[in-house]
């Protein structure tokens, strides 16, 4: 467009459609749930891509938070109700005369279900109208005309005082006429009513960065340049909502559910509920702290399984299972991970590839290992204790729930030398018990499972019957404590403060009490003598200490504690003598 233009008339169009990409409803969807939440202010849109051939522009996740040449805003409701009851007329009036958006090139309101991914909206491109008042243009030299550099960071259309400087792209044009986007007549009856004046204005179409044509502008109102206009902001109609796809003036409506890829729509579900959380119950709760949590499963059984279910539902995913069992034909009922096609299968792989079915963005991952255990000997082995060493240095909790005592001790010393948090559930034919301990670095050091024994754990599977080998336990008493156990961890993560660090649970009177249980200072497994003694000799005082649960006693000062006792209750026979 640089030849010279002769054309008088001046006139306004709006031919641009506007679409939604898949990625703009994304962008809403994460912008509502983590920062907007219940509020309702409305929310710029400074960029959005536009194809000026096909006269099309596209709203993507660009639009929220990179400029273009289309700027835009969007009006989110919190519920459909509200949506409705919007006074259509009366916002599009005002998002042409405010201030603040009247050089929006589009307003767009919303009613966004998250939760179906469903999204009701309407798109505005305002037009003002006031009857009896024309344009005409008189198009003038552009020598010694520069392009403002504040127009480079609109690059659509830049006002300054008298000058309007918009896109040669957007400009059509004959010998008896120039058509220019409706954005301009807004513009213009804008400064008109604001100054009560039918001022000039100059209209530079530019290219690249040469200013190609330039026009003055003169407005008329009944054929007259009056200084006055008899008319004001009321006398102002306002046009400009989109029809649908019928030719319809309502709403559109798209279901975006159908056009995201599956995986990327679970991964945007999957944590809704815990972000709902933030909204009002607990705004200032750590998810990405939580969710960054690496665990360790010891035992794939009962516990292990509700433990990874409630670990899935607080959004953490990197979790590796350990466990040396085989899935048999009374754990599928009992153990949620595992289905009647289980049977015969390891336990933590198959454990580890249910959790995967469930959320396949999990991080997964399973040792199939012997926990090496005090008094039994068949289970000492070096390359063992290395294996479950690394997986407990690679892990930020571990969560102990075997079923035998002996089984924690060696993960408990293990992880109270690492600085591990250690989550410890065991339960009964009718009670639990969930303990946090391990961590060194904090004001009270807890103690753990063996803090209140005043022996070194022995072997307590052999020479049982099978009641007293089997879990014989009430079947919603695993589902308590586990969850327990979860919610003990979430809560410690929450408020580093928390004092307690155990439960204690009786299903027959369905009662709770949490208490502080402190470090022992002879404890068979978290005592310092005994940390100091793993540091220094490491396997070579595991071994023993395995092998031995005597050694281990002297080790701890348990055999002093031993032998102070016994002097006591030989001094008092003697009182009664």
């Amino acid at each position: 467009m640089t030849e010279p233009l002769n054309a008088t008339k001046l006139e306004f169009c709006q031919d641009f459609k506007i679409f939604l990409d898949t990625s703009f409803f994304s962008e809403l969807r994460d912008y509502k749930i983590n920062y907007q939440k219940l509020g309702s202010d409305v929310i710029e849109l400074p960029g959005s891509n536009i194809n000026i051939t096909k006269r099309t522009i596209t709203l993507s996740k660009n639009s929220f938070d990179s400029r273009s040449i289309i700027p835009g805003s969007l009006l989110n409701f919190n519920t459909i109700e509200e949506f409705k009851q919007l006074d259509k007329v009366k916002y599009i009036k005002e998002c042409a005369l405010n201030e603040k958006t009247k050089f929006n090139f589009f307003n767009v309101i919303s009613f966004a279900d998250l939760k179906k991914y469903n999204l009701v909206y309407w798109i505005n491109i305002p037009v003002l109208k006031v009857k009896g008042l024309e344009f005409g243009i008189t198009f003038k030299d552009t020598k010694d005309v520069e392009v403002p550099e504040e127009y480079y960071n609109s690059n659509f259309i830049h006002t300054a005082h008298d000058s309007i400087f918009i896109n040669s792209s957007l400009i059509e044009h004959s010998e008896s006429k120039i058509v220019v986007p409706n954005l301009v007549k807004t513009y213009l009856i804008n400064e008109i009513l604001l100054q009560k004046a039918c001022v000039d204005y100059y209209l530079y179409f530019v290219e690249e960065k040469s200013v190609i044509n330039c026009g003055k502008v003169s407005a008329k109102y009944n054929n007259n340049k009056v200084e006055m206009p008899p008319f004001s902001f009321k006398d102002v109609a306002v046009s400009g909502w989109e029809k649908n796809n019928e030719n319809r003036l309502i709403p559109k409506f798209i279901n975006f559910s159908t056009l995201l890829d599956p995986i990327e729509l679970n991964k945007q579900n999957v944590n809704l509920n815990l972000q709902l959380m933030k909204w009002r119950i607990k705004p200032d709760l750590k998810l990405d702290q939580i969710a960054s949590q690496k665990i360790l499963i010891l035992g794939a059984g009962t516990l292990g399984c509700y433990v990874a279910r409630s670990l899935l539902g607080w959004g953490i995913y990197d979790i590796t299972f350990v466990d040396h069992g085989t899935v048999s034909h009374s754990n599928p009922v009992r153990q949620s991970l595992f289905g009647y096609d289980d049977i015969g299968k390891p336990k933590a792989k198959t454990a580890s590839e249910s959790l995967k079915k469930i959320y396949p963005l999990c991080n997964s991952q399973y040792v199939d290992l012997k926990i090496p255990m005090v008094g039994h000997i068949d289970s000492i082995d070096k390359e063992t204790f290395e294996i479950l060493q690394r997986e407990i240095q690679k892990s930020d909790v571990v969560f102990l729930l075997m079923d035998s005592r002996e089984a924690r001790w060696l993960p408990t010393l293990i992880s109270k030398a690492e600085n591990k948090t250690v989550i410890n559930a065991a339960i009964g034919f009718d009670s639990y018990v969930v303990m946090k301990h391990g961590d060194m670095d904090k004001a009270v050091e807890h103690g753990c499972y063996y803090c209140s024994d005043i022996v070194a754990p022995l072997d307590s599977l052999s020479n049982k019957t099978l009641d007293q080998m089997c879990t014989v336990t009430r079947p919603g008493c695993a589902m308590l404590a586990s969850s327990t156990a979860v919610e003990l961890l979430v809560s410690h993560i929450q408020e580093e403060s928390l004092s307690y660090n155990q439960v204690r649970s009786d299903l027959n009177q369905f009662t709770s009490v949490t208490n502080v249980i402190k470090s022992y200072k002879h404890c068979s497994a978290c005592s310092n003598n005994v940390v100091d003694a793993y540091k220094t000799d490491g396997w070579s005082f595991v071994s023993k200490a395995l092998s031995d649960s005597k050694f281990l006693e002297d080790v701890c000062g348990l055999t002093q504690e031993h032998l102070e006792a016994q002097k006591i209750l030989e001094s008092m026979e003697d009182m009664f003598i």
